[in-house]
C-alpha cells in the first residue's frame, strides 16, 4: 500500500525543509477524506490520451463564435457568442439541437465558456464581467450574477471573465483572468451570496497554480481533485491537483493556424463514458474555425483517456 508521504511526492509534496502539510487545512482545496486527497495526487496522464472521434459542424447559427461547452446527464450545452444571437444551445448525443436560451439584453457582450452543477448553467461572460445563470429545468430564461470582491473590496477579475466553472469538492464557482501576455496562475474562487445575488471573491479558497498560462480559454473540474485547463497559447489541455496547483501533465490539441483557417481553442468539459462510434470517451474540447469568407465551423474533439479512474 502506498502511504501518504509516498503520494505527496506526486505533487511536489513536502517542500524541501517544510512539513508534510497538514490534512485537510495544508491544501488550497480540502478533500473529504485522505482516500479522496490520495486520488487527487494521481495524474490521469494527459499523455497518454488520443481522439477516437471528432465532430465536424459547418456554417451553422451555433458554431459562429462558438466558445464554450457543458452538460447534464442526457445533453450537450454549447455556448454561441454570435452577434445578435447570443445563444446556449442544447443539443441531444446524436447532435441534433433540442432547444436554447437566448441571451439578449444581458448587457454583456462577451459570452466565453460555461459549467453545468446541479441543475444550473454557469455562463462566463465580459463587457462588463458576470455570471448568468440559466436554470435546467426549466431552460427558458436566464438570470445574472455580478463578481464582488471579498468584504467589499475590489474584485480580482475586473475585465477578463473568458470561463467559470463549479468545483464540486466544495461548490464553489472558479473563473481566471485570460492571461494574455505574461499569463496567469491564480484561480479566483467565489461563495455565491443568495441573500445579495451576487458571487464573494473568497481568496483562502483559490488555487494558485504551480506556473502561469496564457490565454485560458476554459476550465473544468473533476470529481478527483483535479483541474483541467485549456491553453489557446500552448495548444493543450493541462492537468493540474487542486490540492496545491501541481502541474501532472498536458495533452496537445492539434488546430490549423494559417492565415484563412485559424482555429482557435476554446472551451472544455468532462463527460465520462460517452460512446462515439463504440468507443468510450472523458474529455471534449471545442475548436472555433474561423475560415474566411465562409461563416464559422466547429471541431468537437472527444478526447478517450486510458486511466479514467484517476480523471
Amino acid at each position: 500500500m502506498i502511504s501518504f508521504r509516498e503520494q505527496l511526492k506526486k505533487i511536489g509534496e513536502p517542500i524541501q525543509g517544510q512539513a508534510v502539510p497538514a490534512f485537510p487545512s495544508g491544501f488550497y482545496t480540502a478533500p473529504k477524506s485522505l482516500r479522496a486527497a490520495m486520488k487527487a495526487m494521481d495524474s490521469p496522464c494527459p499523455e497518454t490520451w488520443s481522439i477516437p472521434s471528432e465532430g465536424q459542424f459547418f456554417n451553422h447559427d451555433w458554431t459562429e463564435e462558438c466558445q464554450g461547452v457543458t452538460h447534464d446527464d442526457s445533453y450537450w450545452y454549447i455556448s454561441s457568442n454570435h452577434e445578435g444571437k447570443q445563444r446556449v444551445y442544447r443539443f441531444s448525443l446524436a447532435n441534433n439541437v433540442e432547444g436554447y436560451v437566448k441571451l439578449a439584453g444581458n448587457g454583456s457582450g462577451h459570452l466565453g465558456d460555461i459549467d453545468y452543477y446541479q441543475d444550473r448553467i454557469y455562463c462566463a461572460m465580459e463587457n462588463p464581467v458576470k455570471i448568468l445563470i440559466i436554470d435546467t429545468p426549466p431552460f427558458s430564461g436566464w438570470w445574472s450574477a455580478e463578481l464582488t470582491g471579498e468584504s467589499g473590496g475590489e474584485r480580482p477579475q475586473t475585465t477578463s471573465c473568458p470561463w467559470c466553472a463549479v468545483n464540486p469538492w466544495n461548490g464553489l464557482l472558479y473563473s481566471s483572468n485570460f492571461g494574455d501576455g505574461s499569463g496567469e496562475d491564480t484561480l479566483y474562487a467565489y461563495r455565491f451570496d443568495s441573500t445579495n445575488g451576487y458571487f464573494v471573491h473568497l481568496p483562502s479558497a483559490d488555487i494558485v497554480l504551480q506556473e502561469k498560462v496564457r490565454r485560458i480559454q476554459g476550465a473544468v473540474f473533476s470529481k478527483n481533485g483535479h483541474v483541467l485547463l485549456a491553453s489557446d497559447h500552448t495548444n493543450d489541455i493541462r492537468c493540474y491537483s487542486t490540492l496545491n496547483g501541481y502541474y501532472l501533465g498536458r495533452t496537445s490539441i492539434q488546430k490549423d493556424d494559417s492565415w484563412n483557417v485559424a482555429q482557435e481553442i476554446e472551451g472544455l468539459t468532462i463527460w465520462e463514458d460517452v460512446s462515439y462510434n463504440g468507443v468510450q470517451t472523458h474529455v471534449h474540447v471545442v475548436l472555433l474555425d474561423n475560415d474566411k469568407p465562409d461563416d464559422d465551423d466547429v471541431y468537437f474533439k472527444h478526447y478517450r483517456v486510458p486511466l479514467a479512474e484517476y480523471l
